[in-house]
């Protein structure tokens, strides 16, 4: 299995409630996404709700080296629903102690992404056999024929490590029917219009799913029968002939207060402060890992475990925590229909399942639109983005905020609140995605039930309030429930408590539902929406899905509507005009013919006609094709020939030309879409840079040209020569040619102003130009840095017994004659022959030269040392100084290499032959004593 790893830097914004606000508290977290590499380390802490919240620390490497895993997860199909549940086997590495410190979290999701949610299971340690060191998990909410991919960290305390990875893929669904569990308020047993309200669900539900078939529960306030329903809603998921996959909860009496205790693991004991009570609905959709099992004695859902901080590796005696201390998943889709106020609830029910039976018979429809109100991180580029990810959504919206606000922010916008109101009661949206602080009774910025009662109407389908609070049903008028009940929203998504909202790089999270296999994705994609929010991997604890179950984005075809064809403007066109062609979008593949010939590529409802004849379209809708019952004739009037705006610039104005010339006497000028000037001439002079059309007219047709930009584009000045350049030499800086006048910048020096587009420059600088064409000003170059390299100092020659001596000691060049020598770059040049010299001496590319030297021959003293032939081949005979006693002979070639030498502690009797074998040449023959030394060029030749 293929492996990778990320780390993700994420803001949890953690919200608390205090009164009707909200509060967030911003806290950095380093999550880890699975699949993960072996060595991570991980550290746990718990969230205002009373959550675990797991968080990656810097890796482990010693662990990584130490150990490649520390268990094995292995996997078998459960028979009785093999698509969607299976038991996970762990075994534990004999390395790990199983004591009371040790517990286990296993993650699992359906795909490799990095950022993608994945759901955990947190194990408690009393649940590992000690001797067989197993521990087997039943896992259910799988989706069919779908690869998860899994993660096991075990924990000592508070801190953990990874401790083994594995995938498994899932079985295909079997055939069998499905059932859905309408668990409904006793009162409502028996009651002719609930009867017949659920009646009609049942026939619009089984007609886009005829496997779905349907079982009543009626719950009295007995708390004791939350327990019994539970109890069946396991025994139904597992049903032989018609397996649970559904659960609709209608009236007030079914939703639970859950209890989750932190405790003392010496006393058993809660610990203060770690006492927390929920309002819930999904604990029942939990049947395969029961993190909130129901407690008879106490009638109520209960989650007790102890604080991982304060539990050490003795036994805990008595052991009261659950098995399981949290799971985020659920196993069963399900829908809450939950009025705002007990008197009102049969009437609120019926007004839903109203609205309802009229979307899936198709007479109400919304916009495939969505709108997003992020109170905190506004990003106007989402709709856009939106708009890209998913083809569906076109023209969306967002609302207008004057500025991000940010999470920390707490006061009211009136600008926001209004024309959040405006949006919801004038457009129609499929989505309404929210993001922000919130309370049972409010929502920033200042919407209240009253604002959302006030509205015209409410065309929108499904609300997600990304929010705390908004949906706690133990508040009268809880928000999620009043845009329930308003218009004809039908779905709502929403907490009934703080929650924490996760954010990338401090950008708007509205974004990560609508991606791939995430839950308005696959909203797109024909699930029901309930499915959709739960393989979405968003169910919680204390999340709340108000509305139907089994509701479609695109429910069965059911319209009656003709495939009638509107326009939209004239349809007596002029020569470039045209005209909207519309048919209702509640047809499907769209076919439109002109002239009985079919158009290509138009596959939509509507057509930009530019062309005269007899328009008609067909269409599909329930499954047949149908014509549109009237045919649209489209005229063309004949019009003016298209202008064509030729731009002309001379170095002091731009000059625009109408062609052809001498067909149009009127002519309307139009900058920037703006109307500027009208004239009788074919030529004007532009006054301004922008965007130039021009309008002519004839027998009632106008036409306007395709628009010219007249501009200046910003100057891109060069440098002539190498830049930086030495100390005493010039640059030149040119600008564009042919304009009237160039400013010339300078970085803290003078502003000149010329009409030549080149200055030269000595010194270090940064130059810009701005160039102006008569009255119009163009943009400012960039600036153009000018540097001077300083050079080497000039060096000296001084003149040694065998040669010269520069006084720089490297970056030497030695020339003769104004000639470089070569291989003549040290600090002495040793032997020279006559000749003028000098020495170079570079620094960084920039060069000084010293004095010229100059050499004459160097000729034998009579008297002195002798030697003969000379010219000769290879013998040379050397007749001894008069006056020296003892010395050296020693023969040079011209780059100071010694071929010869020989000493003498005494003078010789007669001439000394020397014998050399060397290359042709001149070379130097030198006798040094004590005190003396002369010097006789040698010259050896050739054959």
């Amino acid at each position: 299995m293929a492996t990778f790893l990320l780390n993700l830097h994420r803001i949890i914004r953690v919200a608390f409630r205090s009164g009707f606000n909200c509060y967030l508290l911003s806290i950095y977290l380093l999550l880890s996404t699975a699949p993960l590499l072996f060595g991570q380390s991980f550290s746990v802490h718990t969230d205002p709700n009373g959550f675990y919240q797991t968080t990656k620390t810097a890796p482990n490497r010693a662990s990584a080296a130490r150990k490649a895993h520390y268990g094995v997860i292995t996997f078998k199909a459960d028979p009785r629903r093999p698509a969607n549940s299976a038991v996970v086997s762990i075994s534990i590495d004999q390395g790990v102690p199983l004591d009371d410190g040790l517990w286990l979290t296993l993650s699992y999701k359906s795909s490799t992404g990095l950022r993608d949610p994945a759901n955990e299971i947190i194990i408690a340690n009393k649940i590992i056999d000690r001797i067989s060191r197993r521990v087997e998990i039943p896992l259910s909410g799988l989706n069919e024929n779908t690869t998860y991919y899994f993660n096991l960290i075990y924990w000592h305390g508070c801190t953990g490590e990874q401790a083994a990875q594995a995938q498994y893929k899932t079985g295909v669904a079997s055939s069998k029917p499905k059932k859905v569990l309408l668990v409904l308020d006793k009162p409502y047993q028996n009651d002719p219009q609930i009867e017949q309200a659920l009646a009609v669900y049942k026939a619009d539900a089984t007609r886009a799913d005829p496997n779905l078939v349907f079982e009543p529960v009626y719950l009295s306030t007995d708390p004791a029968e939350k327990g019994l329903l539970y109890e069946l809603i396991k025994n139904r998921y597992y049903d032989a002939d018609a397996p649970l996959h559904y659960l609709f909860f209608i009236g007030r009496n079914a939703p639970a207060t859950i209890r989750s205790e932190v405790l003392n693991h010496k006393t058993h004991q809660v610990l203060p402060g770690r006492h927390y009570f929920h309002s819930s609905i999904a604990v029942y959709a939990k049947v395969s890992v029961q993190d909130f099992p129901f407690d008879g004695q106490e009638n109520t859902f209960v989650n007790r475990r102890y604080d991982c901080q304060l539990v050490g590796n003795d036994l805990i005696p008595n052991d009261r925590s659950n098995g399981f201390y949290q799971y985020s998943g659920v196993d069963v889709s399900y829908g809450a229909l939950i009025p705002t106020r007990p008197e009102e609830g049969k009437d609120y029910i019926l007004r839903y399942f109203d609205k309802l039976h009229r979307y899936k018979t198709g007479q109400i429809k919304f916009d495939k639109k969505v709108l997003l109100a992020d109170t905190q991180l506004y990003d106007g580029s989402l709709p856009r983005k939106i708009e890209q990810l998913t083809g569906r959504w076109t023209g969306n919206d967002t609302i207008n905020v004057p500025k991000k606000y940010g999470g920390d922010f707490h006061g009211f916008d009136p600008v926001w609140k209004e024309d959040y109101l405006k949006k919801l009661g004038a457009n129609s949206y499929e989505i309404a995605y929210y993001t922000g602080h919130g309370s049972p009774g409010l929502h920033y910025y200042g919407i209240t039930p009253t604002e959302i009662n006030g509205l015209p109407q409410l065309k929108t389908l499904l609300f997600d309030f990304a929010s705390c609070s908004v949906g706690d049903i133990t508040a009268r008028d809880y928000l999620a429930g009043v845009y329930l009940d308003k218009g004809n929203t039908l779905f709502v998504n929403a907490f009934s408590t703080p929650i924490g909202i996760v954010s990338y790089d401090n950008e708007s999270p509205l974004l990560e539902k609508f991606k791939e296999n995430q839950v308005f994705n696959l909203f797109t994609k024909g699930r029901y929406s309930s499915d959709a929010y739960r393989y979405g991997y968003t169910t919680n604890i204390v999340q709340f899905y108000f509305g139907d179950p089994l509701l479609l984005l695109d429910p069965p075809c059911t319209s009656t509507d003709p495939l009638a064809i509107t326009s939209t403007g004239s349809l007596s066109l002029c020569p470039g005009d045209s005209v909207t062609l519309r048919l209702p979008a509640t047809f499907t593949n769209y076919r439109w013919f002109r002239n009985e010939q079919e158009i290509s590529g138009v596959q939509t409802a509507t057509l930009v006609a530019k062309q005269g004849g007899f328009y008609s379209a067909k269409a599909r809708q329930c499954d047949q094709e149908v014509s549109s019952p009237q045919s649209v004739t489209i005229t063309l009037k004949p019009g003016p020939e298209t202008p064509v705006i030729t731009v002309e610039p001379f170095p002091d104005r731009f000059r625009l030309r109408v062609t052809p010339t001498g067909k149009f006497t009127s002519f309307n000028w139009f900058l920037n879409g703006e109307r500027w000037t009208e004239t009788t001439r074919d030529t004007v002079v532009a006054a301004f840079l922008g965007e130039y059309t021009v309008r002519v007219t004839q027998d009632g047709c106008s036409v306007v040209s395709k628009p010219v930009s007249v501009a200046i584009e910003t100057p891109v000045l060069t440098v002539t020569g190498p830049n930086p350049a030495c100390a005493g030499d010039s640059l030149v800086v040119k600008a564009p040619e042919n304009f009237s006048a160039y400013t010339w910048l300078t970085k803290d020096g003078p502003t000149v102003v010329t009409t030549s587009n080149v200055r030269t420059f000595n010194q270090n600088t940064a130059v810009a130009v701005s160039p102006k064409r008569g009255s119009l000003a163009g943009p400012t170059s960039a600036y153009v840095t000018l540097a001077f390299k300083p050079k080497p100092p000039k060096p000296t020659v001084t003149l040694e017994s065998d040669g010269f001596r520069s006084s720089s000691p490297v970056n030497n060049q030695w020339y003769r004659n104004g000639q470089p020598l070569p291989d003549s770059t040290r600090q002495v040049l040793r032997n020279p022959g006559a000749g003028t010299y000098h020495v170079r001496v570079t620094q960084e590319g920039c060069y000084n030269e010293s004095a010229p030297m100059i050499l004459t021959t160097i000729e034998p003293a009579v008297g002195r040392l002798r030697v003969y032939p000379n010219p000769a081949k290879e013998l040379f005979w050397i007749e001894w100084p008069g006056g020296f006693r003892a010395g050296t002979l020693e023969v040079i070639d011209n780059l100071g290499r010694t071929v010869y030498r020989r000493s003498y502690d005494r003078p010789p009797s007669g001439a000394l032959p020397v014998s050399l074998k060397t290359a042709p040449g001149l070379y130097f023959l030198r006798f040094s004593s004590a005190d003396q030394v002369q010097t006789v060029k040698l010259v050896v030749g050739s054959e």
